[in-house]
């Protein structure tokens, strides 16, 4: 894979970590996989990750602060649904691992604040998921939502099953 996206100049990977203490009771360290895997491939390197971006992201604190220890290139972002994860503390908290923050876009929408709270703590605020088939979806379709965030509620970034539906501007 990181072959494939390395001869696509301009294209990058946001791999997650999905249940690192999972695979560690296995006999996994899913954290050591990663690591040697990006280091393999020099990914950490600036220059690479200029012509490669690659950001992590986990719901797991644990992992995205090793992450931040052994691979401190890499941008690292904190996956939550959790509404105590965008408390001024808890931002505050996140920002001495992590380079940005990741809530379920519910979350956002019940403390639309956050996103300025994390900007202002040096986040960048990434939001999921964005889908047509949302039955809680409070807008019209996916395309006026995704306008709604991303421009109104200015988070950085979103993840979407509707690409065809981004809104560019």
């Amino acid at each position: 894979m990181i072959d494939l996206v390395k001869a696509r100049p301009g294209f990058g990977i946001y791999p997650e970590l999905k249940s690192p203490e999972l695979y560690k009771s296995r006999g996994v360290d899913q954290v050591k996989l990663f690591v040697e895997i990006v280091k393999k491939n020099g990914l950490e390197k600036p220059a690479s990750l200029k012509q490669m971006p690659v950001i992590i992201q986990s719901f797991d604190e644990a992992a995205i602060r090793r992450v931040a220890t052994e691979l401190p290139t890499i941008p690292r972002v904190f996956l939550t649904s959790k509404d105590e994860d965008v408390t001024d503390a808890r931002i505050k908290e996140l920002a001495k691992f992590a380079t940005g923050i990741a809530p379920e876009k519910f979350v956002i929408d019940r403390h639309p604040d956050m996103v300025a709270r994390a900007h202002a703590a040096g986040l960048t605020v990434t939001s999921w998921t964005f889908r047509a088939d949302d039955k809680e979806m409070k807008f019209p379709n996916v395309k006026a939502e995704m306008t709604h965030f991303l421009y109104d509620l200015g988070i950085d970034a979103l993840f979407t099953n509707n690409p065809d539906q981004f809104p560019r501007r």
